[in-house]
């Protein structure tokens, strides 16, 4: 790997039940690391049968299937020397060194090796406990060159300055940070040298994950007389693990929803019910563990001399900090209404790349004194300090944050008793409120986003024609401007990822369900290339993906954004007809037809369960696909019909599995053919089914079945491909029911061929970088049919396969299109994309 430009700085918070990173630039620009797509990476490790570790989203998985062999959360085990996963034992710091490992291999990925590198830690955290995090990165490609820093004053940093609060000299703030396994309470205070951290205290075995665990007993007083309750949270076999584990994701996703709605219900496996839950419920049980975390945090301001008045402030981090009650308890207990965040997740990571921003600083952690009440009394100043950030430092560019919000006081709470913490997951299934439109939530949906069409390889070759010439001089023109735009889009990214800090634009219109959200008059078009209409903040950040049921009568645009939402657009009415919530995105959308001719969206989530939405309808289960298999990675999902039915195709590097999506039965998990580069499936509309296209050099192309995986035709019309071209990668395209065969060659062209009949088709056009991110369908355009692809610098691109005629849907306006889709209205050809701000348009194809 290169190493990344001199000061790029990385700064990664390793969390009980995620871990974040963030990336600093040498030019100040910031931009999380994304995991499968998301900055929130599980922290989770599970072991393979070969006795390897997978991480992340990728453990998650695997320990559904194989709860024996997996540890959501190894920071709890800091103390310990090992632990057993399955049937071997593995050191505790190997575990995190996974973690590690995977934060290591992304940031190299993106930007190179960093310059500097921070951890942070608790800062009650003594020399035995850093010391594993610090063999642990040095086994990890994070390296020996690690510094810590006191999560405390990482967030201090973050609040001094990326919310721009004013400390002056002797000044202090008061940190809350409420994670899923830890509590800690801190002052932290500015001197004329930096940061030190006063006074502090916490608990080590309160967090977000108790409460849930408080949650589950709460639940045992209702059913645990039923029968298989006991076997639920007490299990003894792998089957048993697996439900108490989808139990304890249950039971997580609807305390999180609740921070949002009024009401929630949870799936208890093994009992088949359903179990009704109220936010006032939550807060009784959560009370009590809650008011442990005021008594800590009153008794270090005592230990601080501080005025409360006086201070800079209450801050709160920590993804469980995110609950409303912890706000307004915490308003009465000290008077003061403290600054809340909507990730308060990304804080301490954040904090950290900004305090190596100002400069080379000296960490002094605390002598550890003798544990009272938690992890020890409060400490006396000067505990950690810092020295002051050189005055030739740059000032770091920044977006400008979002006004942080003040928590009012709620209807007093009624006590709970006192329950027996442990540990917990994730996962949400709930209805929406009575109240509320119609919203739906349904379980955090990952963001394994499988693009329709995409090459895997480096960039293009230098071009070759005087045509290709001149697009490289328009590009090159753009280059100049997107050099300059990139980090400060970069930091928007940041921005609509964590969905705070001016996320939503000024002009943000709250959709609500019924509602007119765009003018939908299709009567008098523009020319192709000009905006017909849109969708103003669409979303409370970026689009991360967009699919449309294209039905004569009443076509809809599906889009989903980074703010958890997929909403429903009517394009002849201009109105929101539904709206379904997904606390952690989704992963991919697809448009199918079923058996019966009803059109619907197919979505995939983090775990690969699979949703069914109606546009005017609610949402579907329909089941869990056997892929991916342990170790193994999907690299393309495609929607289709298989024995008449709506399936979906999943392919990993070896494997593939057809779903059946209305039987809810998977055909198996089956081995790729031998002798051919299989990289896609394609839907014979002929035949009704789905099967697989490969690239074979000698043919080009050959295809097999999905049933066996047996070839059964080879090719015979090779149009101008010739025998001195080589394949390079290879897609699917439609025109309506017409599927092609995209096949891209190392000299950088691209072919078509018609999978119906074999036959060569349209003519071979340029393709100018194997990371453009190309559309799954032809669209017509005012030059013919045309493919749709969004280049390296997130502009639309369009070249005719009938003239060769290239075009840009738009040029330089300095935003990112994230996502495209295409619809007809009227018999007008229309491209929809979506943006990094949330933004939907429709642009006119001139047809």
């Amino acid at each position: 790997m290169s190493p990344g430009p001199q000061g790029t700085s990385l700064g990664v918070d390793f969390g009980t039940s995620h871990t974040i990173a963030v990336v600093r630039r040498a030019d100040g620009s910031l931009r999380p690391l994304l995991f499968d797509g998301a900055p929130l990476m599980p922290s989770a490790v599970c072991a393979d049968a070969d006795g390897g570790l997978l991480v992340g989203r990728d453990a998650v998985h695997a320990g559904r299937r194989h709860p024996e062999r997996y540890e959501p959360n190894p920071k709890r085990l800091i103390d310990r020397p090992s632990t057993l996963l399955g049937a071997r034992e593995y050191p505790i710091a190997d575990l995190i060194a996974a973690v590690m490992d995977a934060v290591a291999e992304e940031c190299r990925r993106v930007v190179g090796h960093p310059s500097q590198v921070t951890l942070t830690v608790p800062a009650e955290w003594g020399p035995a406990r850093r010391q594993v995090l610090e063999d642990a990165a040095a086994r990890s490609g994070l390296g020996r060159q690690v510094r810590l820093v006191p999560e405390p004053v990482a967030a201090a940093t973050y609040y001094a300055e990326a919310l721009k609060h004013r400390m002056a000299v002797g000044s202090s703030i008061v940190v809350y940070d409420l994670g899923a396994g830890t509590f800690d309470a801190s002052v932290v205070r500015r001197t004329d040298h930096g940061f030190e951290t006063v006074a502090l205290d916490g608990r080590g075995d309160l967090g977000g994950l108790d409460i849930d665990a408080a949650l589950v007993e709460h639940l045992g007083a209702t059913y645990g007389d039923r029968d298989g309750w006991k076997r639920l949270v007490n299990p003894t076999t792998v089957e048993e693990r697996r439900h108490f584990r989808d139990f304890q994701e249950e039971v997580r996703g609807a305390k999180e929803r609740l921070s949002r709605h009024q009401q929630s219900d949870i799936a208890i496996p093994l009992l088949d019910v359903e179990a009704h839950l109220t936010r006032t419920e939550l807060e009784q049980i959560a009370h009590p563990h809650l008011d442990q975390t005021i008594r800590v945090t009153q008794a270090v301001i005592r230990a601080a001399g501080l005025d409360i008045a006086a201070s800079a402030g209450v801050f709160l981090v920590g993804g469980a900090s995110r609950m409303p009650l912890v706000g307004t308890m915490l308003h009465r207990s000290l008077g003061l209404a403290p600054t809340v965040l909507d990730q308060p997740e990304v804080v301490v990571a954040e904090g950290s790349v900004l305090w190596t921003a100002a400069g080379q600083r000296t960490v002094t952690f605390p002598i550890q004194r003798p544990a009272q009440s938690g992890y020890g009394a409060p400490l006396t100043p000067a505990v950690a300090s810092f020295a002051p950030p050189s005055p030739q430092t740059a000032p770091v560019a920044r977006p400008e944050p979002a006004a942080p919000q003040q928590v009012a006081p709620t209807p007093a709470y009624l006590p709970a008793p006192q329950y027996t913490p442990s540990p917990q997951e994730s996962k949400p299934v709930a209805p929406r409120p009575e109240s509320s439109p119609a919203r739906h939530n349904l379980p955090p949906l990952g963001p394994h986003h499988t693009p329709p069409v995409s090459v895997d390889g480096d960039d293009a070759e230098p071009p070759r024609t005087e045509a290709e010439r001149k697009r490289a001089r328009k590009i090159g023109k753009r280059a100049v401007v997107a050099f300059i735009l990139v980090d400060i889009l970069i930091i928007a990214g940041l921005v609509w990822h964590f969905g705070r800090d001016g996320g939503v634009p000024d002009e943000h219109v709250d959709f609500s369900v019924g509602t007119e959200a765009f003018d939908a008059d299709w009567g008098n078009l523009s020319a192709a290339g000009t905006i017909a209409t849109e969708i103003s903040s669409a979303h409370d950040g970026g689009i991360t993906s967009l699919s449309t049921i294209d039905s004569p009568e009443d076509p809809v645009v599906f889009s989903a954004g980074s703010d958890g939402m997929v909403r429903a657009w009517s394009v002849s009415s201009g109105v929101l007809i539904n709206e379904w919530e997904f606390p952690q995105g989704i992963t991919t959308m697809w448009s199918v037809t079923d058996s019966s001719s009803s059109e619907f969206i197919v979505v995939i989530d983090a775990n690969y369960d699979l949703y069914r939405l109606e546009p005017y309808g609610s949402v579907e289960s329909i089941g869990t696909p056997d892929l991916p298999s342990e170790g193994s990675t999907i690299e393309r999902v495609r929607s289709g019909l298989h024995g008449g039915n709506a399936a979906l195709a999943l392919m990993t590097e070896h494997e593939f599995e057809i779903y059946d999506l209305e039987d809810g039965v998977s055909g198996g998990i089956l081995p790729l053919p031998d002798g051919a580069m299989w990289p896609n499936f394609w839907v014979n509309s002929e035949l009704g089914d789905t099967d697989l296209v490969g690239a074979d050099g000698s043919s080009p192309l050959v295809l097999a079945e999905t049933g066996t995986g047996a070839p059964y035709s080879w090719t015979a019309d090779y149009g101008e491909w010739t025998d001195d071209e080589v394949p390079a990668a290879l897609g699917v395209v439609y025109d309506d029911d017409i599927p092609y065969a995209m096949l891209y060659s190392e000299s950088m062209q691209l072919y078509f061929w018609d999978l119906n009949t074999l036959d060569s088709a349209f003519m071979p056009i340029p393709y100018e970088n194997s990371r453009n991110k190309f559309h799954n369908q032809l669209v017509p355009t005012e030059s013919g049919l045309s493919v749709m692809y969004i280049d390296e610098f997130g502009v639309v691109q369009l070249i005719s396969v009938e003239s060769g005629d290239a075009s840009d849907l738009y040029e330089d306006d300095g935003i990112w299109v994230t996502e495209m889709a295409n619809v007809t209205i009227d018999d007008h050809s229309i491209a929809v994309t979506g943006d990094e701000n949330g933004n939907i348009q429709f642009w006119s194809l001139g047809l």
